[in-house]
C-alpha cells in the first residue's frame, strides 16, 4: 500500500479516501539515502547477533527513525558508501512473486489467494469497501465476490487457455502440464514460466473475462515489465516507466485488497530507477546464476 506517496503532490488520487485506505495522502515520496546517511543510521544500532540465539524485541529498535535492524557486511567495504546502486533488486523473483499473487487471487487457489477471510476482515477493520465486509450468517462467515473474483466457468476458460498452449521449444517449459482442470488450479511453474506468463500470456488468458478496469491494470503491469526487461533500454523510456509505475500500483490498490500488496509488489516501484543506474535487467537478475548452479549439481 501507500503507492500514492510516489504520485505528484497535486495528483487528485491523493485526496481520494474512498478508493484507497480511507485516508488522505499528504506525505511525499521517501528520501533517497546516501551512503553516509545509511552509515549514520547504522551507528545507532545495537550489536546484532545473527541466527536464532536470542529473540529480538520490537522495543529494541526505534522503527520510526531507523530503516535497519542489522548491518550488512558489504557496508564494511570502504567504497560501498559511494556506490549509487548499493543493493540490486532481483527482477526474476519480483516477477515470480507478483505473478503468483495475481494468478492465485484470480483463480482463488487455496494457500495462494490474497482474498480470504482474513483479508476481508482487514477491510472491515480499516473501515473501507463496506460492500466486501464479511458477515456472520448461520454461524459462518460469508462475503460477496469482488470484481476480480472469477466464477467456476470463468476459471475453466482461463485454465483451458493455458492448457491448450503450444509454445516453441526452449521458449518455456510445458505450461499445459502444470494446469489441473479438475481441481481448478495451477502448480509446478518455474521462475521463467512466471516471467513468460506475466509479460506475454496472462493478459491474453484473462481478456474478455475480468472487468475492463482489472484487465487494464494487469495489462499495464505486464507491459511495464516487458519494457523493463527488454534487451535495449532508453533513458526516456525508463523515465516514463518511473512515472507510470506509481499510477499502475494505485490502480491495483483500487481493485485488490491490502493483503495483495506485500513487499514484492512494492519493490516494483524501484525497478525503473535501478535500471537507470545498473543498466539492462538481463545482466543483473538471477537466471544465469541459477542455471550455473543447476549445472554444478548435475
Amino acid at each position: 500500500m501507500s503507492s500514492r506517496r510516489f504520485l505528484p503532490m497535486n495528483h487528485k488520487w491523493r485526496l481520494n479516501k474512498r478508493s484507497f485506505d480511507g485516508t488522505i495522502e499528504k506525505r511525499s515520496a521517501p528520501k533517497k539515502l546516501s551512503g553516509n546517511d545509511v552509515l549514520l543510521q547504522l551507528r545507532l544500532l545495537k550489536k546484532v547477533k545473527f541466527g536464532k540465539t536470542m529473540k529480538k524485541k520490537k522495543s529494541d529498535y526505534d522503527l520510526n527513525s531507523l530503516n535497519w535492524r542489522k548491518c550488512s557486511i558489504f557496508l564494511k567495504l570502504p567504497y560501498w558508501k559511494n556506490n549509487l546502486l548499493r543493493h540490486n533488486l532481483d527482477v526474476m523473483h519480483i516477477e515470480k512473486n507478483i505473478c503468483d499473487n495475481i494468478i492465485g487471487t484470480l483463480l482463488d487457489i487455496e494457500g495462494k489467494t490474497k482474498d480470504g477471510l482474513n483479508a476481508r476482515c482487514d477491510l472491515k477493520e480499516m473501515g473501507i469497501r463496506k460492500e466486501l465486509h464479511p458477515i456472520m450468517k448461520d454461524g459462518k462467515w460469508v462475503y460477496l465476490a469482488a470484481c476480480y473474483t472469477l466464477s467456476k466457468v470463468e476459471k475453466q476458460k482461463v485454465l483451458k487457455f493455458l492448457k491448450s498452449l503450444k509454445l516453441s521449444d526452449g521458449y518455456s517449459s510445458n505450461i499445459a502440464r502444470c494446469v489441473n482442470l479438475k481441481d481448478g488450479k495451477v502448480f509446478g511453474f518455474k521462475s521463467h514460466d512466471y516471467h513468460i506468463l506475466l509479460e506475454q500470456l496472462l493478459p491474453l488468458a484473462i481478456r474478455g473475462i475480468v472487468p475492463s478496469n482489472v484487465y487494464d491494470a494487469i495489462t499495464e503491469f505486464s507491459i511495464l515489465f516487458r519494457e523493463l526487461c527488454s534487451k535495449v533500454l532508453k533513458k526516456e523510456v525508463l523515465e516514463r516507466l518511473e512515472s507510470d509505475i506509481p499510477i499502475i500500483l494505485c490502480k491495483l490498490e483500487k481493485i485488490f485488497n491490502p493483503a495483495f500488496f506485500d513487499v514484492m509488489v512494492h519493490l516494483a516501484i524501484h525497478l525503473p530507477a535501478e535500471a537507470k543506474l545498473g543498466g539492462p535487467v538481463q545482466y543483473r537478475w538471477m537466471y544465469p546464476i541459477e542455471r550455473f548452479l543447476r549445472v554444478l549439481k548435475c
